[in-house]
């Protein structure tokens, strides 16, 4: 909570202050005797750790440059801490009888749904340049809005109930159950659609370009992982028989683990120069998190009473899903790692700047890092013709800088007639572009990598 204090505002030196007094308050509840998972200092803490690396996230990302992204961390720590305040404020009246409890803990029951969203777009815009989002972010944030209205209105907690419910599903009514439904589905399909779209653009382009939107990628995957989680979690109540509440801390421990790596890919991706061995650690946290899940749910399924399997046999079965999930996963994510990581031999990499390898001008768009535009091309173009040296395809152009492809393509064609580059069978001429770039920005810097201006 002391890293909340340190950002500027007075707003986010006030939801510290909140955050921290609902902790404390949540963890006397529990030393007075009021049990449930709410009050369970696991998952308490583990909040509170989520939205500390969230405030930490905030001042780096915007130390780095990208302030659009430290503003959607600093909400994403402001979401984590409201989950805790409405939390402690769910125990407090339910446990006084109080008649608007039931509402307090249909809020709390959806304070779940907004740091999902949230962690998405930070580690979507850790790569984005300019003022302008792209059109999967105000989808995410349509969409995230009525699903958390209509879980607040539609789900109660069975009456009369002692505590707060877990997630059981007997303790739990959903009225309007297809529109319940549908909002769940509209939510998880909202969830998929910032992932495969950085996907897309990281595997389609090469280089630097690769290994940065492909960390933000992984980075935007933890949120539907952590949607899968929950659903593995109705699986082990019924027919796994584990004990819902403590299903239901382990849910509160990934929802904080999840954001803390989204906004760790976030500042990867953002600072720029991302290394191998990032991309490997990033991947493959991602790729065995997927596989932990799916082991997760299938032992919970073998172990069920029903199916009444002997304990040799549970272990063994349990044990060979685990290698062969697992080491799949190993060799998948091991593969995947080596693919996006930067290939320095083969594209060159230009000198960057920590957020990007563009520098604003004077008039808000960006120019070579050498700090001169390259002769004939507007700004614009020469904010596309950096991206591109960087390895990006035309969705991984697009991506970072929030145009079209469409846009894109008619910005390379511009270049490409300025630049005198014709297509030809012996040369590529994004290639020869991005040549020609690297040696304008490195004509443009001194021996120790500064620019002549300097």
């Amino acid at each position: 909570m002391i890293a909340i204090a340190q950002l500027p505002s007075a707003g986010r030196v006030l939801a510290g202050v909140a955050g921290g007094v609902a902790v404390a308050a949540l963890l006397a509840f529990r030393l007075a005797g009021h049990g449930g998972f709410a009050t369970d200092p696991v998952g308490v803490l583990a909040l509170a750790a989520g939205a500390t690396g969230a405030a930490v996230a905030a001042t780096r990302l915007a130390g780095v440059g990208n302030r659009r992204a430290g503003t959607l961390a600093t909400w994403l720590c402001a979401a984590l801490l409201a989950n805790l305040v409405l939390a402690a404020l769910a125990v407090w009246m339910v446990t006084a009888g109080h008649p608007a409890a039931a509402i307090a803990v249909a809020a709390w029951n959806s304070a779940w749904i907004p740091p999902l969203a949230l962690m998405q777009l930070t580690a979507s815009a850790a790569i984005r340049t300019g003022a302008r989002a792209p059109w999967t972010h105000p989808v995410l944030a349509a969409a995230s809005g009525p699903v958390t209205l209509a879980n607040a209105l539609l789900t109660t907690a069975s009456e009369p109930f002692t505590g707060l419910p877990t997630i059981a599903p007997e303790d739990w009514r959903t009225a309007l159950e297809p529109v319940g439904t549908f909002a769940t589905l509209l939510g998880v399909l909202a969830l998929v659609l910032v992932p495969v779209t950085l996907w897309r653009a990281a595997l389609g382009s090469e280089g630097s370009a690769r290994a940065r939107i492909g960390v933000a990628a992984a980075g935007a995957s933890a949120a539907p992982l952590t949607v899968c989680f929950c659903l593995l979690l109705a699986v082990a109540r019924d027919p796994g028989a584990v004990e819902p509440s403590l299903g239901s801390v382990a849910f509160l421990v990934a929802l904080a683990g999840a954001s803390m790596f989204s906004t760790a890919c976030a500042l990867i991706a953002a600072r720029g120069g991302v290394e191998g061995r990032q991309v490997a650690i990033v991947v493959r946290g991602a790729g065995l998190a997927g596989a932990a899940l799916v082991v997760i749910g299938i032992g919970t399924i073998i172990a069920a009473p029903g199916l009444r399997l002997g304990a040799s046999s549970v272990a063994f079965l349990v044990a060979a899903v685990t290698v062969v999930v697992g080491g799949g996963a190993w060799a998948g994510t091991g593969r995947l790692a080596r693919a996006l990581a930067p290939q320095h031999a083969q594209h060159p990499q230009a000198p960057q700047h920590p957020q990007h390898p563009q520098a604003p001008n004077d008039k808000g768009l960006a120019a070579p890092a050498g700090g001169a535009t390259v002769t004939g091309l507007t700004p614009r173009e020469a904010e596309v013709l950096a991206v591109l040296a960087e390895g990006a395809s035309n969705a991984g152009i697009a991506a970072q800088l929030v145009v079209s492809e469409r846009t894109v393509d008619a910005h390379l064609r511009a270049i490409f007639v300025k630049l005198g580059l014709t297509p030809g069978a012996e040369t590529n001429r994004r290639v020869r572009a991005a040549r020609i770039w690297l040696d304008h920005a490195a004509g443009n810097r001194g021996p120790q990598g500064l620019s002549k201006a300097d």
